[in-house]
């Protein structure tokens, strides 16, 4: 055998420095693809087709290239460039070597050129050989401009001369004995899909085909036979992948069942409709649900997977929500929903949020998995997918949009992520919660689903038209010129959309009495103890932190409520509990208040007493909680219904108030309230539709839900409120601020991601990666973002006895504890002197620190840059003076 094969390396020991020892590089590039070998005779049927029609060949046909394909990934380390890094072993070879080779080549570009010339010359065209090699050489999270790699080719320091090119030739020979392919692919060019499917398809394989646990070095001798090596790396591809629970994906009900024989209750008529509506489905479309609070939605999309996998044969299921909290309750229900249906083999169920370490259920699947005989099914959540580049991988998920997002905006390994969403089911749940630019995002995303062949679940109580409308242009269809009342299920196929009318639950129909206030805290303050004096359950959802913090200290001091040795609210002297619960405190704090209030205000608390909720928006959405009373902040009249939904939520023997109450801050009064200082509430939402929103409920007595649910929220947001003439020019200066807002967010949006699936955009590198995300101190300009806003940092609080020195790394137990406690800031202050301080040096060199800045505390807990800035125990993290909200 040619020295090149033996003396050509891919990985080296240099453990031991009297014994040379190397994987051998033909014998890696064999690992990888018998690692992507193994992948894809895991994934179901349709997943092997889809990856035929990229080359326009059966699959047994297109098999061998694929393989090759992938092999050749790492194809270009067989160049001085590369092989100089370990002298001692190229002396051994007798190539030719440039007197100085370029060693900060990069190796996966080499790849990538010779890769695409060798297609050529097996008559394979230009174009698809040129972008399947592009596919396989971004394996390292980047692709090449086109001047890079026209730049790299002639660079012989680096290529080396013609020696070199006949030793990669020789690569590429024994590669092709191996594998036999036939005919060239008859397609002439990638689309934007294939090229996410291949490129992620080769990461992929090359993470589990380069882990030496798995695939320990081979040497010279195993070159010799290098089928029976592929053979037997095969065998070890399995036994990997079973390692890090990969496991054959197959549906979760092969067979098809009745929603009462899923779940164990009659259906609701959402429930029935959807699954009528699902039978007559022909290609992977997006299903929109629109109907009220406690309708059974999530059940309703539990049960579209099933159907749906079934049908197109779909290999997994993520769940997208708005924020962290309702990701967290999200990941019980849906735990709970494969648990019993997946009776004959494990699952792996991942929860993707920065805030996994504290959520008690991920943590013992992680540690253990769950094995509960009367499922009769395992969970678990393997370690391996806990990585957030590979956390998309796992066959179920649930967690924010953000990383959903994240698959089509340009990061590092993108298409991995993007490989992990292809082929599944995705529900998106709260999808009205989105500002115009992730919503813009989220259209794109939706493009990129169905063109890799996933089918896509919509959810929402309170959607807007104009929305609806955005959701056509993504399938290229239009809604019906009259369309369905609410509530409705709307199918956006190809080309086609289709609706439903569907009866709401009349057991879930109430009538909410409304009450207005003025906007100062004082009122609200009232407002509860007046109507809550026989006891209840009241939420006083405000808009801003600031609100929450002013109304929360209004109540006298009482005893601590403690729970899991953490302060989350307070006992009156008349027994009255309250709590508080907004996003600027700790996150382990935040989670015991998450936790608590769900405790106490869920649908299975104790009722008894008085107990009062302060919150903000994180208590708005997907929370399964039940309150008697609500006061709320004026909010965008889609939201004031969200929030209206947490009234009455559950059928109760008694209630303390004779009907549900919903008591509106803000609304009182001859004209609306100055939505800026000191409220704040025009930094949060649009001040026109604020304006329209006050204008159409000042003059409602009640709310009856649902059935006014899509006339308020269609009123407001097609502008067919009436407006007094006095506050025409307030609106019309608030619309031209509010479009233009709104045009250069969508404008952000559209420039921020990777380009569209079915048009050249995609093929553009100009909007690839332009720096490592995970970089500490990253600029702002080069971080991808999934949501606009104020520009923040991530602290972490630091009390005088942490032993805190910026020049020693902590150990890591110290360091995990730390990362516990971070939160988000957007003070502009606080920003500014945390960015001008930077990450510790020390802390660059932890995972679980080098994106966060310490706030020093001294010992009455204020900040020692700026004592203005206090964390209360009781509180959360105060601004003493009121810069902003």
């Amino acid at each position: 055998m040619s020295e090149v094969l033996n003396f050509l390396w891919a990985k080296s020991d240099s453990s031991n420095k009297g014994d040379l020892r190397w994987h051998p590089l033909v014998l890696h590039l064999l690992d990888v693809a018998a690692s992507a070998d193994a992948i894809l005779a895991r994934e179901p049927k349709s997943t092997r087709q889809r990856l035929a029609a990229i080359f326009g060949m059966p699959w047994e046909e297109a098999r061998p290239w694929f393989l090759l394909i992938v092999a050749c990934h790492d194809l270009g380390k067989a160049c001085p460039g590369f092989q100089c890094k370990w002298p001692e072993l190229l002396s051994r070879l007798s190539l030719k070597n440039p007197r100085s080779p370029s060693t900060d080549i990069n190796h996966a570009f080499v790849s990538q050129g010779v890769l695409a010339e060798w297609l050529r010359a097996q008559d394979w065209p230009d174009d698809l050989a040129d972008l399947v090699a592009d596919a396989v050489g971004c394996h390292h999270g980047m692709r090449a401009a086109s001047n890079t790699l026209d730049r790299l080719m002639g660079d012989r320091r680096a290529l080396g001369e013609s020696d070199w090119e006949k030793a990669r030739q020789e690569l590429l020979e024994s590669l092709f004995t191996v594998f036999k392919p036939s005919k060239p692919p008859a397609k002439k060019t990638l689309s934007g899909p294939d090229f996410m499917l291949l490129a992620g398809l080769t990461s992929f394989a090359d993470w589990i085909g380069s882990n030496e646990d798995w695939f320990p070095f081979g040497n010279s001798d195993d070159c010799q036979d290098l089928q029976g090596w592929f053979e037997r790396r095969r065998t070890q591809a399995d036994r990997a992948l079973d390692a890090i629970g990969w496991l054959p994906r197959s549906p979760l009900c092969s067979e098809e069942k009745s929603f009462d024989q899923v779940f164990s209750f009659q259906p609701r008529p959402l429930q029935e409709a959807v699954a009528e509506f699902l039978a007559a489905v022909s290609t992977p479309s997006i299903l929109l649900m629109e109907a009220p609070m406690g309708e059974g939605k999530t059940e309703a999309a539990f049960y579209g997977h099933l159907a749906l996998q079934r049908k197109f044969g779909h290999r997994g299921l993520y769940v997208a929500l708005p924020t962290k909290a309702t990701g967290n309750a999200m990941f019980a229900r849906t735990l709970g929903f494969i648990s019993r249906q997946g009776k004959d083999r494990q699952l792996d169920l991942q929860l993707l949020h920065g805030a996994t370490q504290l959520n008690e259920t991920f943590q013992n699947l992680r540690l253990s998995g769950i094995h509960d005989e009367s499922f009769g099914g395992e969970v678990r959540a393997g370690e391996w997918f806990t990585h957030k580049k590979r956390a998309l991988l796992s066959e179920y998920g649930v967690g924010t949009v953000d990383q959903a997002l994240l698959t089509i905006l340009p990061v590092r390994h993108q298409f991995v992520r993007l490989w992990g969403l292809a082929n599944r089911v995705v529900i998106f749940d709260e999808i009205h919660a989105y500002d115009s630019y992730t919503g813009t995002l989220l259209a794109h995303l939706l493009r990129w689903l169905l063109a890799l062949g996933s089918s896509v679940i919509l959810l929402s109580a309170t959607l807007s038209p104009s929305t609806r409308r955005k959701l056509a242009e993504v399938v290229k269809g239009t809604l019906p010129e009259q369309e369905a009342d609410y509530p409705r299920l709307t199918l956006y196929s190809p080309d086609n959309v289709k609706q439903v009318h569907i009866e709401a639950d009349p057991e879930r129909r109430r009538v909410v009495r409304l009450q207005s206030l003025p906007a100062d805290v004082t009122s609200l303050q009232a407002a509860l103890m007046e109507h809550l004096a026989d006891g209840g359950m009241g939420l006083a959802l405000v808009n801003t932190v600031q609100r929450a913090q002013d109304l929360y200290r209004l109540f006298p001091a009482g005893a601590p409520l403690v729970r899991n040795g953490q302060r989350v609210g307070k006992r009156l002297s008349d027994g009255t509990e309250i709590f508080l619960f907004h996003a600027r405190f700790p996150a382990e704090w935040r989670q015991q208040r998450e936790d608590q209030a769900l405790e106490v205000f869920g649908e299975k608390g104790c009722r008894a007493g008085r107990k009062i909720l302060i919150a903000t928006q994180v208590a708005e959405q997907s929370l399964d909680l039940d309150f008697d009373l609500i006061v709320t902040d004026l909010a965008p009249i889609d939201l004031v219904l969200q929030r209206a939904g947490r009234l009455w939520r559950h059928p109760r023997n008694g209630r303390p108030l004779t009907e549900p109450l919903l008591v509106i801050a803000g609304l009182s009064g001859d004209e609306p309230p100055d939505f800026g200082q000191p409220l704040w509430w025009g930094a949060v939402y649009r001040e026109d539709v604020l304006l329209r929103t006050w204008c159409l409920l000042r003059g409602m007595s009640t709310l009856i839900l649902p059935d006014q649910i899509d006339a308020l929220v269609a009123s407001v947001y097609e502008e067919e409120v009436e407006v007094p003439e006095a506050l025409q020019e307030r609106l019309c200066e608030a619309i031209i601020q509010g479009d233009g807002a709104d045009y250069s967010r969508k404008n952000q949006a559209n420039h921020a991601f990777i380009g569209f699936p079915d048009d050249a955009s995609w093929n553009d590198t100009g909007r690839g990666v332009k720096a490592d995300e995970d970089e500490p101190g990253l600029h702002p300009t080069l971080i991808a973002q999934t949501r606009l806003g104020d520009p923040s940092v991530v602290v972490i609080p630091l009390f005088p006895g942490d032993g805190f020195d910026p020049t020693s790394p902590p150990e890591f137990f110290k360091a995990r504890a730390w990362s516990l406690r971070s939160m988000s800031l957007s003070r502009k202050g606080v920003v500014r002197r945390c960015q001008a301080l930077g990450v510790p040096e020390a802390w660059k060199k932890s995972t679980l620190l080098r994106n966060s800045f310490p706030l020093e505390l001294n010992e009455e807990g204020r900040w020692k840059l700026d004592e203005s800035v206090r964390l209360d125990d009781d509180l959360g993290l105060v601004y003493d003076t009121k810069e902003e909200a």
